[in-house]
């Protein structure tokens, strides 16, 4: 039986926008709200609820310990940092 892998399973989940997905509208995250919005402690809260979100309702095989960010200094992109209950992590990078 194939299964996708965790890592990509949950990069797949977060840059579907919630709603998208005619016969799965659950499936996504509203990750994409926040796409050119100020990089602050707001943004930082919505981001790590929506992946929290997202994950608990579309990953069944994981859970989200954490949430951290990064910031390229040459190009000022976010990337989320998401530490799983499995050890794993994966990171998101904003394209």
């Amino acid at each position: 039986m194939y299964v996708i892998s965790i890592k990509k399973s949950i990069n797949r989940i977060l840059q579907t926008p919630l709603g998208t997905r005619a016969m799965r509208p659950e499936f996504g995250s509203k990750l994409y709200e926040l796409r050119d919005r100020k990089f602050d402690d707001l943004f930082k809260a919505l981001a790590t609820k929506y992946i929290f979100e997202a994950i608990k309702n579309n990953e069944p095989r994981v859970s989200v310990d954490s949430v951290d960010f990064k910031i390229d200094s040459r190009t000022g992109k976010v990337s989320f940092l998401i530490y799983l209950n499995n050890g794993d992590k994966v990171e998101l990078k904003n394209d």
